[in-house]
């Protein structure tokens, strides 16, 4: 049989051939173009419990955080479980955007509890609301209370967070000051900002404008399969296999 080889310029071709085909197999090569859709992804509240104090005529704090895995909880004084924030400083928190398109009931026990949906498009923000699964505990010399259930919507290129319950439907938790508002290359919303207390939470709490925290909304990671880079390998490791057969 006659035995195949690769002289240099040959192995150098395939060299580049190869690799862009592992690039687009990775997805390392970004596309052309890239189609809006739905907002995605998770947004981090941080909550600087020094500042929060300082901003409310009570000095209460956000003692604990439940996330998505705790949406049918009762929130009240009693609720165990959740993350404790740290009493001075900050502590970053974890809202993941809720996929569904109409909002679930998710327990009737209490106020109830919600999955706010997600409707708003990342190519057109003026329009629709974001879904954040979770539930903060405010607590304190002021009293107890229990904001969750959140949507995001975006009024007059004002962002804010109101809460949901049946008791007093939407109300207006934190709204984003010096907001940064884009769109990447794969059409995903990125946002971020400071946080001030607002709303009907701000009157119970006898806040002021002071900020409390920061938020920051960016697409959730999508891992590559570790197939894929095992393909890649071999397939880099066959271009070096050429190299040293050149004449």
């Amino acid at each position: 049989m006659k035995a195949i080889t690769l002289n240099y310029q040959n192995s150098f071709k395939a060299k580049h051939i190869l690799t862009a085909g592992v690039l687009a197999i990775t997805g390392l090569l970004a596309p052309a173009t890239a189609s809006a859709s739905l907002v995605s992804g998770t947004a981090a509240i941080t909550i600087d419990n020094t500042a929060f104090a300082a901003a409310n005529s009570f000095g209460n704090i956000v003692d604990t955080h439940w996330g998505a895995s705790d949406n049918t909880l009762t929130i009240d004084g009693a609720t165990t479980g959740g993350t404790t924030l740290a009493v001075n400083g900050s502590t970053a928190m974890e809202f993941a955007v809720n996929t569904n398109s109409t909002t679930n009931i998710v327990s009737t026990i209490g106020s109830g509890r919600t999955e706010q949906e997600t409707t708003m498009d990342a190519s057109d923000t003026s329009t629709g609301q974001i879904g954040l699964s979770g539930a903060m505990r405010i607590n304190g010399p002021g009293g107890l209370l229990v904001p969750y259930d959140f949507r995001l919507t975006n009024t007059s290129g004002i962002w804010n967070i109101a809460t949901f319950d049946a008791g007093f439907g939407y109300n207006d938790f934190l709204k984003l000051t010096n907001v940064n508002e884009s769109v990447n290359e794969a059409g995903e919303l990125l946002l971020n900002g400071d946080l001030q207390i607002t709303g009907l939470w701000a009157f119970m709490l006898g806040a002021d404008t002071s900020v409390v925290g920061t938020f920051n909304l960016a697409p959730s990671a999508v891992p590559v399969p570790a197939a894929v880079w095992l393909f890649g390998t071999g397939l880099i490791g066959l271009i070096g296999v050429g190299k040293r057969k050149k004449i």
